[in-house]
């Protein structure tokens, strides 16, 4: 069963007006909910305990926007279970950027941190640090509650970018108590560790704080007239509780441009959005086409990340695309790789335009060898890899490619979308959306023998003997480095040459031993930072050495 999203600051709201003796039943009756049925109508949803326990959710724009909406029909309400296993599980509402149209540009707000940020900044440490103790598998409703009563606080006092990795951190957490597919150690590890990072740095008053603090207001900008062309558009499926297309566009500058179809929902809502109306004046054009063709747009708007805005005064009508083989298109095939790799590694976008030949398939990838280099292109989804897996019987042959640099991964991309020998239907404007669009049998020309090669020897990272530490860490919480020892690892990564990442490993046990105890020698729970630090230490080293290593791969080809 699903229940409808809440706002951050109910799961706590509820579970301070349950009694100690109840707050910690209430991880013990999660397993109760899987009994209770739910039905909706209009802005009220129902959901049946048993014959005589109900409980109500009003909603206000979809979301239970206060603890005073959820209501319970029995006894004990409002200092129930019911209520308190219902917001538990129930998704976590994600609030987008608000969108406002401006004509002039508006004056930088003051970057200086108010006290009320840092005092959020610490809050947020403090909630965090808890879950990382416990661990993902430790880190009940209660520490849910506490970590999300922060992202409150820290919305409130503009901390928007660590308040959104704090709910992907609780949604991780929940997609793990639950059992999901949807649940990555690795994810959860790098949304914790962004969480603890932010907040560090806000706290002691480093870096660019702009950057720390995050975006609150997408600021969309007239930028005139615009012609522009329809490259590809790609699914998007994001675990904040947003689903859609985004489409990628091009102008006669090489300039990309993006059309956003996305809203809240899950993977039901990509296929309404690929043919749904672009929301950019009255153009007539579905996301399906528009990613083919092309769009004139008077008095556009677009944000920072160049997003064309849709404001009441944009108009637009649509217009003959462009062959990826030809002007204008085509000039982004000629920038070189090199080029295409700093920019991915240092700017926002990540897209690579690449041309070269089919080599075949390798452990799940398409091999492309490039003039200078071959790279493995992966799918992000079931109907790229389906796709990529046909794409490799055309061994041999040229295929030009529209793909995502993968910083952690050396000389790989995940690839969006496609062209090359391939017969495609008239209306695909021959090319293929990998996230999007099925390709058969009958559009492969002379498809030979699609069976995978044998894949090459895994070359598993330097620092992968403290990856694997740090993730061990994120399940298990401070328990992990402290019940076995890392001496064997330390030792093979001094062998390794990697003398400094075995000074951080062995800090991170160091850090998981160390006692405290009380006037009477009894232990008392660990409150200090230094665990925490020893483990954000060690989550910056492995994420800056793979991205160096995966850059020097790259541009080595």
């Amino acid at each position: 069963m699903t229940f409808p999203a809440v706002s951050p600051q109910i799961v706590a709201a509820v579970l301070d007006q349950l009694p100690q003796r109840l707050r910690n039943r209430v991880d013990n009756a999660l397993a109760k909910a899987s009994s209770w049925s739910t039905s909706t109508v209009d802005d009220k949803c129902t959901v049946t305990v048993d014959p005589d326990t109900t409980l109500v959710f009003t909603l206000r724009d979809g979301i239970l926007a206060t603890d005073e909406d959820l209501t319970c029909s029995c006894l004990l309400a409002p200092r129930c279970l019911h209520r308190a296993v219902a917001v538990s599980l129930a998704p976590v509402a994600a609030l987008e950027p608000v969108v406002v149209e401006v004509d002039e540009p508006v004056a930088s707000l003051s970057v200086s941190l108010p006290e009320d940020a840092v005092a959020a900044a610490d809050l947020l440490w403090q909630a965090a640090g808890v879950v990382l103790r416990a661990g993902v598998s430790g880190s009940g409703a209660v520490a849910q509650a506490e970590l999300l009563r922060a992202v409150h606080a820290a919305r409130l006092a503009g901390l928007h970018r660590a308040s959104a990795a704090a709910l992907r951190v609780v949604s991780g957490i929940r997609a793990s108590h639950t059992g999901s597919s949807s649940f990555s150690r690795t994810k959860t590890t790098e949304d914790l560790s962004e969480l603890l990072l932010v907040c560090h740095q806000l706290r002691a008053g480093v870096g660019d704080v702009e950057s720390l603090l995050g975006i609150a207001r997408r600021e969309y900008k007239a930028i005139g007239s615009l012609k522009v062309y329809g490259l590809f558009t790609e699914r998007v499926v994001a675990g904040s509780g947003y689903a859609g297309v985004v489409t990628h566009l091009t102008d006669a500058d090489s300039r990309l441009w993006t059309v956003n179809g996305v809203m809240p929902g899950g993977p039901e809502r990509v296929a309404a959005a690929l043919d749904g109306p672009v929301g950019i004046g009255e153009s007539g054009l579905t996301h399906r086409t528009l990613g083919r063709s092309g769009m004139l747009v008077t008095s556009a708007t677009a944000s920072a990340d160049r997003r064309l805005g849709a404001g009441t005064g944009v108009r637009a009508v649509a217009s003959r695309g462009v062959d990826w083989s030809d002007p204008p298109v085509s000039s982004l095939w000629r920038e070189p790789v090199e080029d295409q790799v700093r920019r991915a590694f240092t700017t926002d976008n990540a897209l690579l335009f690449l041309s070269g030949t089919v080599a075949g398939s390798t452990g799940g990838s398409l091999v492309v060898e490039l003039p200078d280099r071959t790279i493995d292109l992966v799918g992000s989804c079931d109907t790229a890899w389906e796709n990529l897996s046909l794409l490799a019987s055309l061994a041999g042959k040229d295929l030009f490619v529209v793909a995502r640099l993968v910083p952690d991964r050396p000389s790989t991309a995940v690839a969006l979308a496609v062209t090359g020998d391939l017969t495609l239907p008239a209306d695909w404007g021959g090319r293929v959306n990998l996230t999007l669009d099925r390709l058969q049998r009958s559009h492969v020309d002379k498809a030979g023998d699609l069976a995978d090669q044998p894949p090459p020897p895994p070359v598993p990272s330097p620092v992968e003997l403290l990856e694997r530490w740090l993730h061990r860490v994120t399940l298990g919480g401070r328990r992990m480095p402290a019940i076995a020892s890392t001496a064997p690892d330390q030792a093979r990564l001094t062998k390794l040459g990697l003398t400094g990442t075995a000074q951080l490993l062995a800090a991170l046990e160091a850090s998981a031993r160390a006692e405290h105890r009380d006037a009477f020698g009894k232990p008392v729970p660990h409150t200090d930072d230094e665990f925490i630090l020893a483990w954000l230490r060690g989550c910056v080293h492995t994420t800056e050495f793979t991205r160096s290593t995966a850059l020097s791969a790259w541009l080595a080809g």
